[in-house]
């Protein structure tokens, strides 16, 4: 017994027939996802929280990241027409950076106004501690290292660069893998109480030093009072470096 596959090509009509059946389920699909609101609430949303974070990044020298979003439509979204207008988010007051909201606003006559909700998840090299570090201690190259973490969640600050925690002093116990942020560092102590200190004098192009005594404690960035131990006139100055201040204002 032989079997044989019977083939057939579809007729011309009967091709026709298959294209218009597939246009007209396009035209279907595509009209009941523009017969409401939910895409251009979905858009704007994430085109806005796109938006807030670059700038964000740019403002605090974040680098590359990467950027992950999930919008949460109300349940009403659906019911909403489609805005003729283009809509308008407004960031809301009550936000955090893994939760962002958005008042969104339809400008037609008819138009509505809904809040969304954007989950963010951004993922950005911080640094963190490679062992734990004690209170008092001076941190050094390897005692930190970068790990991408999810800084969404985080409420404290954080560093993008190991340089801006080395050389400083730890104030608070971090512990070993810990995100490491300012409120756990200090400066440290660069000019003590009764040191002899330089005493630099800055005025458009023109520079004079002299010596002076420190009449305080200070760390970097520290304004400290220092006598001119040659005038004995004590003046307010600014801690730059060891042993180093520069002048601000100069009282009798």
């Amino acid at each position: 017994m032989i079997f044989k596959r019977i083939t057939s090509s579809p007729s011309p009509m009967r091709k026709n027939i298959f294209r218009l059946l597939f246009i007209g389920l396009s035209l279907v699909c595509s009209a009941s996802h523009a017969a409401d609101a939910t895409h251009q609430l979905d858009k704007i949303s994430r085109k806005s929280a796109q938006a807030e974070i670059k700038e964000m990044a740019h403002n605090q020298g974040w680098g590359k990241y990467d950027l992950q979003l999930e919008t949460v439509l109300p349940t009403e979204a659906s019911t909403l027409p489609v805005c003729k207008k283009n809509p308008v988010a407004t960031p809301t007051a009550r936000r955090t950076l893994y939760r962002l909201r958005y008042d969104v606003t339809c400008p037609d006559a008819q138009g509505w106004t809904q809040t969304v909700a954007v989950k963010t998840v951004v993922n950005l090299p911080i640094v963190i501690a490679m062992e734990t570090l004690e209170r008092g201690r001076v941190i050094d190259t390897k005692d930190v290292a970068l790990k991408v973490q999810d800084i969404a969640p985080l409420n404290a600050q954080f560093f993008t660069t190991t340089d801006e925690a080395i050389g400083q002093t730890v104030k608070r116990r971090i512990t070993s893998a810990q995100i490491v942020n300012s409120a756990q560092l200090e400066q440290p102590v660069m000019v003590e109480r009764g040191q002899s200190v330089l005493m630099v004098a800055r005025q458009n192009d023109i520079e004079a030093s002299t010596s002076g005594e420190a009449m305080k404690q200070g760390r970097k960035g520290d304004v400290i009072r220092v006598k001119n131990t040659s005038s004995q006139r004590t003046v307010d100055a600014v801690v730059v470096s060891p042993g180093v201040v520069h002048i601000l204002v100069a009282t009798r």
